[in-house]
């Protein structure tokens, strides 16, 4: 069976230290929603408060930030996950949220990044969270668009660790990560689940690796109060080969392009072919509805663990989204597999 999720750690560590730049504070925390929690409350965001979020979003994420006494407002999104500037700031003047959540949807880097002009008119004290949680971040490439403007990933769905990293201006992120005693026990059922997950994984029991993880997505995020990220994790997190996990996605996405530039059946995202081909979560294809449930289901018969990506989300009311599985787990044999069986679907 082959997994879309990412496994064999060693596939993706390099001796070399990933180096923060001057100016630039990361703190590393449990998961990105643990981050944010943190965040808001240390900006002393308060309870009721509109957080704005893309309608291609976790609905999970949506549902706990509700938990926590937050409002949810959405901005449009269109079929192929873009949102112009006028309708972000539209959305912005008719919500008046607190904090704006830029949504980087399966590694595809948004545009709304591609000119600034609009964040730069947002009052400062607006949180813009650059929700970076299907790409690996390379703190080098950060900018930073306005004062308060954060990025937050989520390594889980990336590489096989758990943890996420939050960055900022130094003089916008100034406090620390709670301390380790903080939600212990919410911690340790969190990092149990994710070794028994890949445990599995490595075992090739993928489907209690799959139900395991649902369990582990379902607790993250549940917590009141956040928790920050196991020690040797935030270690390892800073020796990825950053460079050596894009250039293989790069080689992997032509070759799904090759393979599969003839079909028909699925929607292919033109927007990430110069800037996000090493950026991808894994190879994404938008399917109808009325086509999904049995395009998964012929996939997952033959062992490619797809899952339709995000699901319940205001988008995906429309169509459905699955990614193909990208990363240095995978060898030429397990691409030209998928690739043998999409030839065959659609």
């Amino acid at each position: 069976m082959l997994s879309t999720k990412p496994i064999h750690l060693w596939k993706y560590l390099g001796l070399k230290k990933t180096i923060i730049p001057k100016g630039i504070k990361r703190l590393f925390y449990l998961s990105f929603e643990d981050a944010l929690w943190d965040l808001l409350e240390k900006k002393s965001i308060k309870k009721g408060s509109v957080i704005l979020v893309p309608e291609f979003y976790c609905p999970d994420v949506e549902e706990n930030i509700k938990n926590h006494g937050f409002k949810v407002a959405y901005y449009p999104v269109d079929s192929e996950l873009t949102t112009s500037q006028k309708m972000l700031t539209e959305a912005i003047n008719k919500y008046n949220p607190k904090v704006v959540i830029i949504l980087h949807p399966a590694g595809i880097i948004n545009q709304l990044f591609s000119k600034n002009y609009w964040a730069k008119k947002l009052y400062n004290d607006l949180i813009l969270i650059e929700d970076s949680v299907h790409l690996i971040v390379e703190p080098k490439k950060i900018r930073f668009l306005k004062p308060n403007h954060f990025v937050i990933d989520s390594l889980r769905k990336v590489i096989p660790l758990q943890g996420s990293n939050l960055y900022g201006k130094r003089e916008d992120l100034d406090f620390e990560a709670p301390p380790i005693y903080q939600s212990l026990w919410y911690s340790i059922e969190v990092h149990a689940l994710w070794f028994m997950m890949n445990l599995y994984r490595n075992l090739g029991l993928e489907n209690k690796a799959e139900k395991t993880m649902q369990k582990g997505y379902d607790l993250i995020g549940d917590s009141i109060k956040p928790a920050p990220g196991f020690f040797i994790f935030d270690i390892l997190s800073r020796h990825i080969d950053i460079e050596k996990v894009k250039k293989i996605k790069c080689n992997q996405i032509e070759f799904y392009e090759k393979k599969l530039k003839k079909l028909t059946g699925f929607v292919r995202i033109p927007s990430y072919e110069k800037k996000s081909k090493g950026e991808l979560i894994g190879y994404p294809l938008i399917l109808d509805n009325n086509k999904a449930e049995r395009i998964i289901g012929i996939l997952r018969s033959k062992g490619v663990l797809v899952r339709a990506e995000l699901e319940g989300n205001v988008w995906s009311r429309g169509q459905k989204m699955i990614y193909l599985p990208l990363g240095p787990y995978l060898n030429n044999d397990d691409l030209e597999y998928v690739t043998d069986i999409c030839r065959k679907i659609f």
